[in-house]
């Protein structure tokens, strides 16, 4: 991520980072962002986990920073990976997966769920939207989480040739810092865009990152998937009978 303001991860608890192990005598390294749902179950992006297997995974949570292992953090296995069946690496549309832990979280100040809007709730006035996320830029800040206040755009302005020029899809929609410079990079696939809904008095999952082509460039707004556009395949994939 660039462009950020370091964070606590008590602010965006229900942060996590998406590790993968290429091979068994390798380290497990971000390559994605996600964030929890339940005790058992994360979101992030499809393309993320297109072609490898779930025994490569790990979802890290409750971490200030990746170098460091605080007393806050969860780690967890990946019991089930399932990508959205209408997936296409192409052209990004239905870029969701949901990954099943095969150690459940404990919820507390520094893990703790999102809520997951219906279209009814997404159509509220959002107060404020940050987008959030592992730095990966070399420097002092690297592994460290940040946050960074955007603003939505309209699809049809984020549609325009100097702009995604009209691969911006219906499910999808855009958040800008105009003049570039405030980006979740290609680390942060996957990775929540908060928006607080003042009217329900809390913050909600409204997307998750689906494209990463450039890393804070000027007329390459972030796009990112309608989350509450899949509420239902979301629902029923997770199947959850009780907490």
């Amino acid at each position: 991520m660039i462009g950020g303001q370091k964070v606590k991860v008590s602010f965006w608890p229900w942060q996590v980072s998406v590790q993968y192990q290429p091979n068994s005598s390798a380290p497990f390294i971000q390559v994605c962002g996600g964030a929890i749902l339940h005790r058992y179950w994360i979101m992030t992006a499809a393309s993320c986990v297109n072609e490898q297997q779930q025994s490569q995974f790990l979802i890290r949570a409750g971490s200030n920073r990746l170098d460091v292992n605080d007393k806050s953090t969860q780690q967890s296995e990946v019991a089930k990976m399932i990508k959205h069946k209408r997936f296409n690496p192409v052209t990004l549309r239905y870029n969701i997966a949901l990954l099943e832990m095969t150690t459940p979280f404990e919820f507390n100040e520094f893990v703790h769920p999102i809520c997951v809007p219906d279209e009814n709730t997404a159509d509220h006035r959002y107060e404020s939207c940050h987008i959030t996320g592992y730095n990966a830029q070399p420097g002092d800040d690297i592994g460290v989480l940040q946050e960074a206040k955007v603003d939505l755009m309209s699809r049809s302005l984020c549609n325009k040739p100097e702009y995604w020029n009209y691969t911006v899809a219906a499910d999808m929609l855009c958040v800008s810092e105009f003049g570039g410079g405030v980006d979740g990079c290609e680390t942060n696939l996957g990775g929540p865009l908060n928006c607080y809904i003042k009217i329900e008095e809390r913050y909600f999952l409204i997307g998750i990152r689906v494209k990463a082509t450039s890393c804070g460039k000027p007329n390459r707004p972030n796009v990112y998937l309608k989350v509450y556009s899949h509420y239902y395949w979301i629902e029923r994939e997770m199947n959850i009978t009780s907490d």
